[in-house]
């Protein structure tokens, strides 16, 4: 089958690889439509060690049932699905609790070593297959992933009813936090980013306030506009800047969501934390019953703002390339299978 595989940094080529063939319990999926993930992105410039050539990366996808292993009853041929994109074990003391993001034997499609969804075909285990409704297309559907993300974080938060939120990063999963917030009452939404782009499209998804720090002073322009505070912040890039701007901006005894994973070591002050008593929680991907809950909330969710191209499968090598560019303004790349 054709793939569009990740054989080392900078270097992604389309490619003839084996079919995948199904074990019992699992279902063979024909991939129509395959998100380009931040993490794709890191992963293609070699930055991250998570991408172990020879490898197929994707793993925000949906498709069309091609074929069923054993006796799956529940699922038919020619079923349009979305997938979860995480091989979970179901028996550690996590997934025991539901906690499948968590799995000590967890395994992602397109990461490591580990094949995904930027290919032909994928078998993937019933328990990760999910009907896709049919007022959601092939295209829309794979934000079904990156909104998960959203969607945990947020809960992870707390109570988000008339707080007052700061969003730091306004890539895929800061502009998803942003509208999840938006339908769960938040009373102010302030978002950064170093991109102008993609604050035009933030303030068109509900921001009330989107401020550039290299453009302006950010706590001064919080303090500035909400004398009473940060509630509640989502930090979304994973930088030790980013980190520590989240920080830096919350209120006394307010909440950090830490949710982006670009480094993994940084520096923060512990004092600043200690002393104004800031709560740090981290989030990681999301639950399949999470994944489950989100594709209602995706009927509402505007993704035509954030989508910028949708380009087939060969042309994925210039699609990465555009993504790494430092001053691009494309924000989501869909590639059609």
């Amino acid at each position: 089958m054709k793939a569009l595989v990740y054989y080392g940094p900078r270097d992604i080529r389309i490619s003839e690889i084996e079919k995948p063939k199904i074990n019992k319990n699992e279902v063979l999926v024909k991939v129509e439509a395959c998100g380009i993930c931040g993490s794709d992105v890191h992963g293609y410039l070699g930055i991250t060690g998570r991408r172990i050539p020879p490898m197929v990366m994707g793993h925000e996808f949906t498709g069309i049932v091609e074929a069923l292993g054993g006796d799956i009853e529940d699922i038919s041929i020619g079923d349009r699905v979305v997938v979860y994109p995480a091989r979970f074990c179901g028996r550690c003391e996590f997934c025991k609790v539901g906690l499948t993001n968590l799995c000590i034997n967890r395994t992602v499609f397109g990461v490591m070593s580990v094949n995904g969804a930027m290919a032909e075909y994928v078998a993937v285990p019933r328990e990760n297959i999910l009907k896709l409704p049919d007022n959601i297309d092939f295209i829309k559907g794979t934000f079904l992933e990156p909104l998960s993300v959203a969607y945990r974080a947020v809960k992870t938060a707390g109570d988000i009813l008339n707080k007052n939120i700061l969003i730091v990063g306004a890539g895929t999963i800061g502009l998803l936090i942003l509208q999840v917030v938006r339908f769960g009452g938040a009373r102010n939404i302030v978002i950064s980013d170093v991109n102008d782009r993609r604050l035009e499209i933030a303030r068109k998804l509900g921001a009330d306030i989107t401020l550039n720090p290299e453009k302006e002073d950010v706590k001064v322009s919080v303090s500035h506009n909400i004398p009473d505070g940060i509630d509640v912040a989502f930090e979304a890039v994973g930088l030790e800047v980013t980190v520590n701007q989240a920080l830096n901006i919350l209120k006394n005894r307010g909440t950090c969501v830490f949710v982006g994973n670009a480094m993994k070591n940084i520096t923060i002050d512990m004092q600043n934390i200690v002393t104004r008593e800031l709560r740090i929680l981290g989030t990681y991907t999301f639950t399949v019953e999470e994944f489950k809950e989100s594709i209602n909330l995706l009927e509402k969710i505007n993704t035509k703002e954030m989508l910028s191209k949708i380009v087939p499968l060969e042309e994925g090598p210039e699609a990465f390339e555009e993504l790494a560019k430092k001053d691009s303004n494309i924000l989501k790349v869909v590639l059609r299978v």
